[in-house]
C-alpha cells in the first residue's frame, strides 16, 4: 500500500518539476496493470497494436512490455506508457493509482503528454469489466494506436534532427521532385536521372529511393517492382510479400527486397502520393539492410523521415 501512496504523490508532483527526458526504446509500449487485470490487459492491448511485418520474419513493430504497479517507479519515465484498470475484477494495486486520474481528470480514458518526462506519452483506460472496456473504446481503437504512433514518430524525428543535414542532396531532392525531406549527411547518392534518385547508407544499410511514377496500365504496385528491379542494382522483388493499402493520403507499400549479389535482403516500404501532381505520381520507398539485428526500428525510422516530408 506505501509504495502505491508514493506512486499517487508522484503523479501529482511530477508536473512541478523539470523534466527528463524519457527513455526505453521508440517502439516500446510499457503497460501498468495488475496481476488480476493482466490477461484482459494483454487481450486488449495486444489487438490493438498487432501490426506485423516481414523482415523477411515476420515481426510485431511493437514491443509491448506488461508491469506490475510496484515497478512503475523504476519506469515512469519510459517513453509510452499506458495504466491499465478493470473494476472487476477488484485488486489492490493498479485501481488506486487509475482512481486518482478519475478525481483530476473525470475520464476513463485519456492520454497525457510530458506527464513524467519529454516526449512522452501517457495513457490511462478504465472500465468497470472487460466487456465494458470493450463497448465503451469500440471507436477509440484507431485514436489509441495513432496517438502512440505520433509519439513513436515524433520521438525519432526529435532524436534524428540533431543530426548534421548533408545540404547538398536536400537541394538536389527539392530541385527534381519539388518536396522539401531532412536526410542526414550519412547518405550519399548511388544512383539517379532526371525522374530517380538513389541514395544510401553505410552499416547499418539504408537506401532511399525516390522517383516519379508516370501514367501506366500497370497496377502501382506493379510498376514499383519492374522500376526497382530495373534501377536498383542485383535487386530482386518477390511477389509473395507485397502487400499494398490506402494510408492517410497515400498509398503505403511493404515487401521484400533480395539482394543477389551480397544473399542478403530485407523490408521496405514506399508511399505514394497521388493527388498532388499532375503529370505523375511520386513515389518514395526506404530500403533497410541489417543481417541478424533488428531491423523494425530502422524501418520506423525512414517511414518517420517520409512522413515527414513538406512541399
Amino acid at each position: 500500500m506505501s509504495k502505491i501512496l508514493i506512486l499517487i504523490f508522484i503523479l501529482l508532483i511530477s508536473a512541478c518539476n523539470k523534466l527528463p527526458e524519457s527513455k526505453g526504446k521508440y517502439n516500446e509500449i510499457t503497460v501498468v496493470s495488475s496481476f488480476e487485470d493482466r490477461d484482459y490487459a494483454k487481450l486488449f492491448i495486444g489487438g490493438i497494436f498487432n501490426d506485423s511485418i516481414y523482415t523477411p520474419i515476420l515481426q510485431n513493430s511493437y514491443i509491448i512490455n506488461y508491469i506490475n504497479p510496484k515497478n512503475f517507479t523504476n519506469n515512469k519515465l519510459n517513453k509510452n506508457l499506458i495504466i491499465f484498470s478493470l473494476d472487476f475484477p477488484q485488486d489492490s494495486t493498479i485501481d488506486l493509482l487509475s482512481n486518482k486520474f478519475i478525481e483530476k481528470y473525470e475520464n476513463n480514458i485519456m492520454s497525457f503528454n510530458n506527464m513524467f518526462s519529454n516526449n512522452q506519452l501517457v495513457l490511462h483506460l478504465r472500465s468497470f469489466d472487460y466487456d465494458n472496456l470493450v463497448r465503451e473504446n469500440s471507436i477509440n481503437l484507431e485514436w489509441i494506436k495513432t496517438q502512440f504512433d505520433n509519439n513513436i514518430s515524433e520521438n525519432i524525428l526529435y532524436d534524428y534532427n540533431k543530426e548534421e543535414k548533408s545540404e547538398e542532396i536536400n537541394q538536389k531532392i527539392k530541385d527534381k521532385f519539388s518536396i522539401n525531406i531532412n536526410i542526414d549527411d550519412s547518405y550519399k547518392v548511388i544512383k539517379e536521372d532526371d525522374s530517380f534518385l538513389w541514395i544510401g547508407r553505410g552499416f547499418p544499410y539504408r537506401w532511399i529511393v525516390i522517383n516519379k511514377l508516370k501514367s501506366s496500365n500497370n497496377k502501382d504496385i506493379e510498376l514499383l517492382k519492374i522500376i526497382f528491379e530495373k534501377k536498383l542494382t542485383s535487386v530482386k522483388i518477390p511477389n509473395l510479400y507485397l502487400k499494398e493499402k490506402k494510408y492517410k493520403s497515400f498509398k503505403k507499400v511493404r515487401g521484400i527486397y533480395d539482394h543477389l549479389d551480397s544473399d542478403t535482403g530485407g523490408p521496405f516500404v514506399s508511399y505514394i502520393y497521388e493527388d498532388r501532381y499532375k503529370n505523375y505520381k511520386l513515389c518514395i520507398s526506404g530500403f533497410v539492410n541489417n543481417p541478424g539485428k533488428d531491423k523494425i526500428l530502422l524501418l520506423k525510422q525512414l517511414e518517420s523521415i517520409i512522413e515527414n516530408i513538406k512541399e
